[in-house]
């Protein structure tokens, strides 16, 4: 190999990197990453990268990147994998490889304090949150950076934080009276001297928005965009291109009337509040009329339900417009009351266009319920055009990596998801890993079809039967929360200890599983992905059904119908490409460390005996499969004699 460090010589068995870390073996697939990052970054071009777990992605991209000193912003869709890079990989990497370059974390304004806000909140005799602002005083006289992370005297209060940071909708922007010292700006400013800068997704997208806030912009000095966790970026750009009217925007406008009223003065402050409260029982009615629980809901205007719904949408707008009428006399007063009545503008205008059956063909108008609340949502049917544009005003490389983009071999639906030609280079590295000797696939012949009246006891009988081979040590990962909840009442009784999602924040449900070491833990979608539990607590990962999302979903239901009416097969372009991605992202928690051994359990036949379980098959890793449960009790009975072994060699 070459001793070029921007080459595959870095990783030699004798480089500096490589005597760093402990147990190494040379994977060829990284350096080919490595390498092909390289040159998209020297020729500023865009490339896309499936990695398989295993390859060491991150570190095949971090070392070019360090290597060649260019400009590069590392994006991520998990705040997981950003606190990987910049606790772990960027600091090791940087001494391992003897380089200092300038790398800054980026958060979004939520995760900042807002110094109006916090002050505005402590002259605020109404609040009833004022002890607890004095507790964190003292830090805020002393904070340099304002990340509310540093915050000790800070309480895990929503309320609170909401208070004393802001949004989109209600930063002041260059006209906060504390802007040069506003710590959203000082983390800008950093980020834009930095080498390298770590953000997320829908921070890399806003930056466009920033433009008119007068906070700059990262993107047009940088050499590279690295877009890791890939799969996520078309959900999170139909979000950030997406519009909401939601129960809360309202009620954290009229907090922050209330908050703003002493400004206005006199019978000018008795008319706002008014106003303010007119909208809080028209937003409350709004929400009267709306099923109870939390539903996602598609929106057709022509049923006599939705007239309902619009009169007293008309009502919630004639309120707001009232709102805005005060707030027009009193708007130069201060700042922040220009600011509301801006919001207010804004509420009003989207409100008013949200739901009119002469919207544009693409988009979708839905609606989702809360305890609470309702959130109106219209949502683009496609970002790709959008995501293109944004890309080709900046003129760098961009990188999309992730250990799931395709399906099978085949990219593109990805590319067509982010605005990409099909000409874009494409490159597929399988897993390092030993999956023929590493884990078995199990999917149960007894079965009947998951619409099967006695499917769910069966499937659950199953699942008892391989728990007692593993010992615990299992994932159970469903389709619903409905059949999660069930799930968890009908194993109860297990001998095992269980662990369900909800039950706990998701970070503590895993350190509770690891500390265990022979729990069961029982999640729904927030389990599926960006999860890693190496070693011999997980040795079973079984998934109920194929992750086919509900045909109920309103933007779902609204692509299906733009499909269809082009004359497309919805099932191939919209249900089974999305579905293959889940099952993926869900059996790759399995095995994640070469010395990982495990049974994957796939209680849906439909994988073997329908035509499009293909798709799933030829895209999951290439393990042994078996419909046969004595193989399965074969296996964990090889894997705990193995265990014994090696715990005698340590023993003597």
């Amino acid at each position: 190999m070459s001793d070029d460090p921007e080459s595959g010589g870095i990783w030699g068995d004798e480089s500096p990197l490589t005597q760093q870390l402990k147990g190494y073996q040379v994977r060829p697939g990284q350096i080919q990453m490595s390498e092909w990052i390289r040159e998209a970054l020297a020729g500023r071009q865009t490339r896309v990268i499936e990695a398989g777990t295993g390859i060491g992605k991150t570190f095949a991209y971090l070392v070019p990147i360090l290597t060649m000193g260019e400009r590069v912003l590392i994006s991520t869709a998990t705040l997981a994998l950003q606190d990987q890079l910049m606790v772990k990989d960027l600091p090791f990497l940087q001494r391992a490889l003897g380089v200092k370059r300038d790398v800054v974390l980026l958060k979004g304004r939520e995760r900042y304090l807002c110094r109006y806000r916090f002050f505005q909140a402590e002259q605020d005799l109404w609040y009833d949150g004022r002890g607890a602002l004095g507790r964190v005083r003292h830090w805020v006289d002393q904070t340099r950076s304002g990340d509310l992370s540093e915050c000790a005297a800070l309480p895990a209060n929503p309320e609170l934080i909401g208070r004393i940071t802001a949004t989109g909708d209600t930063c002041l922007g260059q006209e906060c009276p504390e802007f040069r010292t506003c710590y959203v700006v000082k983390a800008r400013r950093a980020a834009m001297d930095a080498e390298v800068v770590v953000i997320n997704h829908h921070l890399l997208f806003a930056d466009l928005a920033l433009r008119e806030e007068g906070f700059g912009e990262l993107l047009p000095g940088a050499d590279g965009v690295v877009m890791d966790e890939a799969h996520h970026v078309a959900e999170v750009a139909a979000q950030f291109f997406g519009r909401t009217v939601s129960s809360r925007q309202i009620a954290l406008l009229i907090r922050d009337v209330r908050a703003e009223r002493e400004a206005a003065g006199g019978a000018d402050h008795r008319d706002l509040i008014q106003a303010a409260e007119l909208v809080d029982r028209a937003s409350r009615t709004l929400r009267g009329h709306l099923p109870d629980g939390e539903r996602r809901i598609a929106w057709n205007a022509k049923t006599d339900e939705a007239g309902v719904f619009l009169a007293q949408r008309a009502a919630l707008s004639d309120a707001l417009d009232s709102l805005a009428a005060g707030l027009r006399g009193v708007a130069d007063r201060t700042p922040g009351l220009a600011q509301l009545l801006r919001r207010t503008q804004h509420l009003h205008d989207h409100l008013a266009r949200w739901g009119e059956e002469a919207s544009h063909t693409g988009e979708v108008h839905w609606l989702q319920t809360t305890r609470t609340g309702v959130v109106m949502h219209t949502t683009p049917l496609e970002v790709g055009e959008q995501l293109r544009e944004f890309r080709m005003q900046r003129q760098c490389a961009w990188i999309f990596t992730s250990a799931t983009l395709a399906v099978g071999r085949d990219f593109s639906r990805f590319l067509k998801d982010v605005g990409l030609d099909e000409e874009i280079p494409c490159l597929q590295l399988p897993s390092p890993f030993d999956y023929h000797r590493q884990a078995l696939m199990y999917v149960p012949e007894a079965l009947p079809a998951p619409d099967a009246p006695d499917y769910e006891v069966r499937y659950l009988a199953e699942v008892r039967q391989a728990l007692e081979w593993s010992g615990g040590r299992a994932f159970l990962l469903f389709t619903s929360h409905r059949a999660l909840r069930h799930a968890a009442e009908a194993l109860s009784d297990l001998q095992f200890p269980l662990l369900v999602q909800g039950e706990a924040p998701p970070a503590r449900l895993l350190e509770r599983f690891q500390e265990i070491g022979h729990a069961v833990l029982l999640g729904a979608a927030s389990f599926w992905a960006g999860v890693d539990v190496r070693g011999d607590a997980l040795q079973l990962v079984a998934i109920d059904r194929l992750p086919f999302a509900s045909p109920d979903d309103p933007v779902l239901q609204a692509r299906i119908n733009a499909a269809r009416a082009r004359g497309g097969n919805p099932f191939q372009e919209c249900q089974l490409p999305t579905a293959v991605i889940a099952m993926r992202q869900g059996a790759g928690r399995l095995i994640r460390d070469a010395n990982d051994r495990g049974v994957l359990l796939v209680g849906d036949r439909r994988l073997i005996h329908r035509s499009y379980g293909r798709a799933f098959m030829s895209s999951l890793p290439d393990m042994p499969v078996t419909r046969k449960s004595h193989e399965v009790a074969a296996f964990f009975s090889r894997l705990r004699s193995e265990e014994q072994r090696a715990d005698a060699v340590i023993g003597d």
